[in-house]
């Protein structure tokens, strides 16, 4: 059995050589333009799947209106030049809008008239169901297009009560044509059908289909869901963002995948709104006309009573005028009852709102003090009156006051009626709802950008950690760190790749990759047979003292290429006027015959070996001048004793006899003994050595082998050098373009 068994750590390697991989900048940057297929890949492949998961997303529009907040400065109200400070700031009073428009007494009302807790989910064709939808098409019924919904198909539905077994139960409706409906259970099982426009009842359940444009088969699940839940939904969707700060001007907006239901909601939102600003406004004339009504007969008494008692003491007194002294003292704490008055009935109506603590409350009674202290001096004055008049300015101070406040209240109570009447509000639709026309979402070129960076930054991950992973031999100064001299660094041919061809022959479990031409003819000019010829020079030097004219390539593993360095460096001697025979001493597996258009059948070695076949009924003359060639012949079972008879050392006497150069491609070392055996009778044997396959301690450890059974190994070769950076000059240290 051809069996490879990978060797032990060895430490041999010479102190101070360095043979560490180095991954510098200009060594990604090489190392990523060698993998650019992977990037490429990687990168298509993400940005087609951002295709798709754009595509399948659902389509999220935007609604948007304008409305005016305007300031509330103008209301009927008792508190007159101090009611700013009651009412706060213009500002203030925007914020305190803009709470009440997202609050659930707004949003609820909006709720329940769009019916936003019937849930209507369309069932998609999966996988591509969403993908086609947003666009428009569908699948044909032989595909099973016609149990999904679509992107044209659509449901409208305006009641849904479900109780008893039914409560918190998801349903499917299936359209079954000529607007009609069949309602069905989780488990797909019909419940009752119906009629667009008609209510639908069965046990539990009543339905009511306002609209309905759909194939039939095509089913919707719906479900009901709590108004809270619809509520908060909703409030997710909506917001209401004020245009600068010293403006009432007010931007609302609503998103949402249903382009008529996001319109039409947020038309409902703005008129709830203004429905409930009026509203507001009314109850707030209504509080004081209230209030007016509960003041007015009190002072209406108290103003019977101040005139009764002033009636009475001028009876008394025949008349009695006052002087210019006690005129102005009257007339000086009319003003300040009077004042004095309007701060009680302002706090009164404060009460109702604030309390003491808030600052206009608290503001007023400070004036209110200040009043009283001011009311307290002048009354000092009018104690130095003489009686008579004392008690005559205060019974006509009394009447005055009770008469203004009883005629300002009088006047403020149609004054409030009046605003009441003509209530509008102090909030305007500028702009009724209005539907963006471009989706605002998905960002359909952020996220395809997202994607495609992801590919591309994936591949270049991905390409590093096989670098970062690889463990094979990169550098000539690794093997040379062996004291293994490097003949020639070989690179990485694509043309051949094109010449290989996989096939599986019989009783083999994994097919092989076989040569369909000698790339040396066909692609005289590539850059790893520039390598070969190099090498071919190398080892002319390394033969030329040896009488032997005989060289083996070997390896520590198969796939490493040994048969391709065989192959070409054998045509391209030929071409230098040797005259070359290459030998496939492989004869477990070899495949050379396959580069030259033969088939084992023909014979060859084993044959020759096992006198099966005379060498010149065997040897076959290629199509290239000079190269005659050897292939395996029909396997042996026992290639090995084969080889150690003592007629393949006359079989290559003989040969030496007629050739410049015999190349013997044999097996790896480390997996079977015919390179052992194959190498005490050749002049110079040289191992092969795959870029990033093959690692240091493999080739030491079939060096070591070699030469514990007598065989000296002359150098390596570095084969199917990928590209490196660093190098200006192409492939590795060793091969230099020149034009």
């Amino acid at each position: 059995m051809n069996q490879y068994t990978s060797p032990m750590p060895s430490s041999s390697a010479q102190p101070g050589k360095d043979t560490t991989r180095r991954l510098d900048f200009s060594t990604i940057l090489a190392l990523l333009w060698h993998r650019r297929w992977w990037l490429i890949g990687s990168t298509l492949l993400f940005t087609l799947l951002g295709i798709y998961l754009v595509g399948s997303q659902q389509r999220i529009y935007l609604a948007d209106s304008l409305i005016q907040i305007e300031d509330k400065g103008g209301s009927a109200s008792l508190l007159g030049p101090l009611a700013g400070q009651a009412t706060g700031s213009d500002e203030s009073s925007t914020s305190d809008e803009l709470e009440i428009l997202a609050s659930r007494l707004v949003l609820g009302q909006a709720v329940d008239r769009e019916r936003l807790n019937i849930v209507v989910s369309p069932v998609r064709y999966p996988v591509i169901g969403d993908w086609l939808s947003n666009r428009h098409l569908r699948l044909p019924a032989s595909l099973g297009g016609q149990d999904y919904a679509w992107g044209d198909d659509t449901l409208k539905v305006t009641t849904l009560e479900l109780g008893g077994p039914w409560q918190q139960q998801t349903l499917t409706l299936e359209a079954l044509g000529d607007e009609r409906y069949r309602l069905l259970d989780a488990e797909g099982q019909p419940i009752v059908d119906g009629k667009v426009g008609e209510n639908t009842l069965a046990e539990g359940i009543k339905v009511f289909v306002r609209e309905l444009s759909a194939e039939p088969g095509a089913r919707f699940t719906l479900t009901s869901i709590s108004d809270l839940s619809a509520i908060n939904s909703l409030k997710s969707r909506f917001t209401a963002v004020r245009n600068g700060t010293d403006t009432g001007v007010v931007t609302l907006s609503l998103s949402g995948s249903d382009q008529t239901a996001i319109v039409n909601t947020l038309d409902t939102i703005t008129n709830v709104f203004l429905q409930q600003n009026i509203e507001r406004e009314s109850a707030e004339a209504d509080n004081q006309l209230g209030f007016l009504g509960d003041q007015i007969p009190t002072l209406r008494g108290q103003l019977d009573e101040a005139e009764s008692a002033l009636n009475d003491y001028r009876r008394r007194r025949d008349s009695v005028d006052l002087t210019a002294e006690s005129q102005q003292v009257m007339e000086n704490l009319v003003g300040l009852d009077n004042q004095l008055t309007e701060i009680k009935l302002r706090l009164a109506e404060l009460s109702r709102a604030y309390t003491s603590e808030h600052p206009a409350y608290r503001a007023l009674v400070a004036r209110r003090d200040s009043l009283n202290q001011e009311k307290a001096r002048v009354q000092k004055q009018a104690e130095q009156l003489p009686a008579a008049q004392r008690e005559a300015l205060n019974l006509n101070r009394n009447v005055t006051v009770s008469q203004e406040i009883y005629v300002a209240l009088l006047n403020k109570r149609e004054e409030v009626r009046l605003k009441k009447a003509g209530t509008v509000g102090n909030v305007r639709i500028l702009d009724p709802a209005v539907l963006q026309p471009v989706p605002i979402s998905p960002k359909t070129s952020l996220m395809l950008a997202v994607f495609c960076m992801i590919g591309l930054m994936l591949g270049t991950l991905a390409a590093l950690l096989r670098h970062a992973m690889r463990k094979g031999i990169d550098t000539a100064e690794q093997i040379e760190a062996l004291d293994l001299p490097v003949y020639a660094t070989v690179p990485l041919s694509p043309q051949q790749h094109n010449m290989m061809r996989r096939v599986r022959l019989k009783g083999e479990k994994g097919g092989r990759e076989i040569y369909q031409g000698v790339l040396a003819t066909s692609q005289p000019s590539d850059i790893s047979i520039e390598a070969l010829r190099s090498l071919r020079t190398s080892l002319h030097f390394a033969l030329l003292d040896n009488r032997r004219k005989s060289v083996m390539f070997t390896g520590p593993s198969p796939g490493i290429g040994k048969s391709f360095v065989s192959l070409n460096l054998a045509a391209v001697s030929a071409e230098a006027g040797q005259r070359v025979l290459l030998i496939d001493a492989d004869m477990r597996r070899g495949h050379l015959h396959h580069a030259f258009q033969r088939t084992s059948e023909q014979g060859g070695l084993s044959d020759v070996l096992s006198g099966a076949s005379p060498l010149d009924s065997v040897l076959y003359h290629s199509r290239i001048d000079n190269l005659d060639f050897l292939g395996r012949g029909v396997a042996p079972p026992n290639p090995s004793e084969l080889l150690m008879q003592p007629n393949f050392a006359e079989l290559l006497e003989q040969l030496g006899e007629r050739y410049d150069l015999i190349i013997i491609d044999t097996p790896p070392v480390l997996a079977v003994t015919e390179a052992l055996i194959i190498g005490r009778h050749v002049g110079a044997s040289l191992m092969v050595a795959r870029f990033g396959m093959n690692q240091v301690r493999e080739l030491e450890h079939a060096r070591k082998k070699l030469e514990n059974n007598g065989i000296h190994v002359k150098g390596a070769i570095l084969n199917a050098i990928e590209p490196q950076a660093g190098d200006k000059h192409g492939y590795g240290y060793y091969n230099y373009s020149y034009a």
